[in-house]
């Protein structure tokens, strides 16, 4: 089902640990909880706005890895 990650490459195996288990899940779980409580403050302008600079992030963060593997 998963492929184990490879202990030897320490980089690739310290990314994995740092944003997996519960710890993480609970950073995130608190950063969202954040979130949801700004936007209910906003109009539907302000929330078409960040929903514009959250779809653009992703694709920044998407174009980053496609670029990091992409040089191989």
């Amino acid at each position: 089902m998963f492929s184990k990650t490879n202990r030897e490459d320490f980089v690739t195996y310290e990314w994995v640990d740092l944003h997996a288990g519960d710890y993480f899940q609970r950073v995130v779980e608190y950063l969202r909880g954040l979130l949801d409580k700004e936007a209910t403050l906003l109009d539907e302008t302000g929330r078409a706005a960040c929903q514009r600079r959250f779809l653009q992030a992703v694709q920044l963060e998407e174009d980053f890895f496609d670029f990091a593997y992409s040089t191989g």
